[in-house]
This record gives C-alpha cells, sequence and structure tokens, in this order.
C-alpha cells in the first residue's frame, strides 16, 4: 500500500514536470480574452469647443491576445487601454472611428498580438449641444390646502423662475419647462423647502434627460398657508346727550370680515373694535367711515379697507335754554369760590316729548374744583338734568369761570 502511494506521487510530480516544460520551452505562447475594456475617447474637449456631444454609449471592447503567458498573465481590462480620437469630428452624425490599443508601459507592443475584437470600430452618434433658459411651473394639480385655511398661491416665492439648460439639440427641443408637483391638501403651514423639478415637454409628459445638465438641481419655494378666521367689527359707542342705542339709528354696512394669519396669531382674535362714537358729540344725522386697521402679520382676505356707519337721530330734538343755576363742588378747605360766570346758553337734545316740557330750572351747572388753587379758574362745567327729565342730555361743552380767595 505504501509504494502504491509513493508511485502515485512520482507520477504527478513528473506530469507537472513534462506540463511546465512544455508550456516554458517547447510551446511558451499562449491566447487569452480580455471582456468589456472600456474605450478611452481622446480630445474630447475639442468636441465641447465645437458645441458637440456625444448621444450614444460608447461600447465595450473585448480583445483576443496571443502572447508568451507570463506577459497575458500581465494584463487585465483594467490595464489595457482601447483609445478613439475624436478631434476629427465636426459636425453632427453617425461616425466610425478606428482605435489604438496601448499596454503597460513594460510591455512591448509588437509582443502582443490581436487575434480577435469585439469591434473593429467604434461607433458613436454626434449631436449638437444647445442652451436654453426655460420657466419653473408650480404644479399644484387639483389639490388644495384643507378647510379654514387660505394659500397665496399667486405670490409663491422661487429663487429660480427659470432653469438654464444644455444638452443635446433633439432633447432639448422638446423641453418647454421645469415643473414643481406639488400637494397642498394636507398643508396647514406655511410651505417652504427645497424641491426637485422634472423636465417636461409643452404637454407636461416628463422629458428623458440623461444628457442633459442644468444650473441647478433643485429650486427653493415658499407659499404661504394660514388659517383663515370669520371675526366681528365693533364699534365703541358712548351714549349721551340725550343719545341712547335705543333712539338712535346705528347702521354700519359691514359688521364682520374674513381674516388669515398663523394659528397663534388668531387664536384670540374673536373681534375687532374699529372706533369708538360719541353721541354726545352727533348733533345731526352723520356718515363715518372707519379705517380697518389688523394686527401686523394678519391679512385681509375679504378686502373691504374701512367701515361705513350712517347714525340717525330721528326721534331727537333738541331746544336751547339759559342756564343761571351754576355752583361749585369740592372746593378747598379754607376757600371760598365766587362764580364768576353768571349765565350759560346750553342746548340740550332728547325725545320731543320730553323736549316739549323742559325748562331752565330743570337745568344746573356744576364745577368740581377739588384740584383748583386760590385765584380766578375756568373749569369745565357739568350739566345736570332734573329727574324728571333724565331722557334728555346737554350737546354743549361749556366752561365756567370762579375766583378761589380765603
Amino acid at each position: 500500500m505504501k509504494n502504491k502511494v509513493l508511485a502515485i506521487l512520482m507520477s504527478v510530480v513528473v506530469a507537472f514536470g513534462l506540463w511546465m516544460y512544455v508550456i516554458t520551452v517547447v510551446s511558451p505562447e499562449s491566447e487569452k480574452t480580455y471582456y468589456d475594456i472600456p474605450v478611452v475617447l481622446q480630445n474630447k474637449n475639442i468636441l465641447t469647443e465645437r458645441g458637440l456631444m456625444i448621444v450614444s454609449e460608447v461600447p465595450n471592447v473585448t480583445l483576443a491576445l496571443k502572447s508568451d503567458r507570463t506577459i497575458l498573465n500581465d494584463l487585465n481590462e483594467a490595464n489595457i487601454n482601447v483609445i478613439t480620437n475624436v478631434a476629427n469630428i465636426e459636425k453632427p452624425g453617425v461616425h466610425h472611428l478606428t482605435y489604438d490599443i496601448s499596454y503597460p508601459g513594460n510591455i512591448p507592443y509588437n509582443e502582443v498580438a490581436v487575434q480577435s475584437s469585439s469591434t473593429d470600430l467604434i461607433t458613436l452618434k454626434v449631436e449638437n449641444r444647445i442652451r436654453k433658459t426655460v420657466p419653473v411651473v408650480v404644479d399644484y394639480g387639483n389639490t388644495t390646502v384643507p378647510q379654514g385655511y387660505t394659500s397665496d398661491l399667486e405670490n409663491a416665492q422661487l429663487n429660480y423662475t427659470n432653469i438654464e439648460i444644455s444638452g443635446p439639440e433633439s432633447v432639448i427641443d422638446q423641453i418647454e419647462k421645469a415643473v414643481i408637483n406639488l400637494d397642498l391638501s394636507t398643508q396647514t403651514k406655511t410651505l417652504a423647502g427645497e424641491f426637485k423639478y422634472t423636465l417636461c415637454d409643452k404637454l407636461d409628459a416628463p422629458v428623458a434627460v440623461d444628457l442633459v445638465t442644468t444650473n441647478t438641481e433643485k429650486v427653493s419655494l415658499m407659499v404661504k398657508i394660514q388659517k383663515v378666521k370669520e371675526i366681528e367689527l365693533k364699534l365703541d359707542i358712548i351714549e349721551g346727550g340725550g343719545a341712547t342705542l335705543e333712539n338712535t339709528k346705528i347702521d354700519v354696512d359691514t359688521t364682520s370680515i374674513q381674516i388669515s394669519g398663523s394659528d397663534t396669531q388668531l387664536e384670540d382674535l374673536n373681534s375687532l373694535t374699529i372706533g369708538t362714537i360719541n353721541l354726545s358729540e352727533i348733533l345731526e344725522d352723520q356718515t363715518l367711515t372707519f379705517p380697518i386697521v389688523l394686527p401686523e402679520g394678519v391679512a385681509n382676505q375679504t378686502g373691504v379697507e374701512q367701515v361705513t356707519v350712517k347714525i340717525e337721530l330721528p326721534r331727537l330734538k333738541t331746544k336751547t335754554l339759559r342756564v343761571t343755576s351754576i355752583s361749585a363742588i369740592n372746593v378747598p378747605e379754607g376757600l371760598q369760590a365766587d362764580i364768576i360766570t353768571k349765565a350759560l346758553q346750553v342746548t340740550v337734545r332728547g325725545p320731543s316729548s320730553l323736549i316739549s316740557k323742559i325748562k331752565e330750572e330743570h337745568l344746573s351747572a356744576v364745577i368740581n374744583l377739588a384740584e383748583a388753587q386760590a385765584g380766578n379758574v375756568t373749569m369745565k362745567a357739568e350739566i345736570q338734568v332734573a329727574e324728571d327729565f333724565a331722557g334728555v342730555g346737554a350737546l354743549d361743552t361749556h366752561t365756567v369761570s370762579a375766583n378761589l380767595h380765603s
């Protein structure tokens, strides 16, 4: 058994030795195939200078080479160069170019023979390279923001309103727009960010743009989206001069408006006071206007900029009476007050049933001297009306002079 194993081992050694002798002495050459070697395009920059570009895929080349086995073993798809010169291409079209093969520097060219190749010529399709500017279009489809919100689509802000594109003439001629597609159906806050676009033809169909270059890949976009709310418009009404809310007709042309703003801004904004009307200062039927001034950052969606208020006094009459009952109150301690003003002409207003009956003795004028100092003073007088004529009030402002002395 042991002798048999030794015999087998000797046979293997002898066979290997014979094989080495054959390949190194008797037949040292061999063939080997190298697959899918990339083609190097020489002087490609010249095409760019001529406004041309290659639009076809550059084919790889497969080579069957014959040489010494040691040389073939040093070669591989990465260190074999297949080179074609494109400098002679001067116009668009299909061009068939020859190519050269180079090997690593330590391998002489004449020691390698090409037995066969996948192609004898490199076929390239060339087109004009052109440039073009296309508009950016934001397409919201059929979507709108949720109910209770509004979007300012017409004033969407873009950092690029146009895109510069360049590429094969046949492709660039198809492109008409750069489309950003947005869905607003769930948006409840202002939309802002960078968005990719799709280059499309005039029918909005995407165009294949593998060979197209652009000046930007994304566009910054901001669309204002805000909450919408209806608020009440209010007036502060100060009754006086015989005019009350019951006997005065006040007609307001706009009682509410729709506004928009952030959720925080609108949370507690349920009404807006646009002005004050002091009825004691309204002497006759009158029309007033009040501007609608909203807090900063809140927009008026209704578009009404002012409110018109028509005031009518259909049930009120006026009468002018001479008031001689004039007195002072709160005279400072240690001082006396001598009333200098002896009479006032006072116009009063109220329901006709009371105005027809009111007389001079039903009115009096009082000045408050609590803050006065010694000497002559002139103070605003309060016109007081007897209780039986409570629906009557004075219209004018009156002053009374007095002398304070010890």
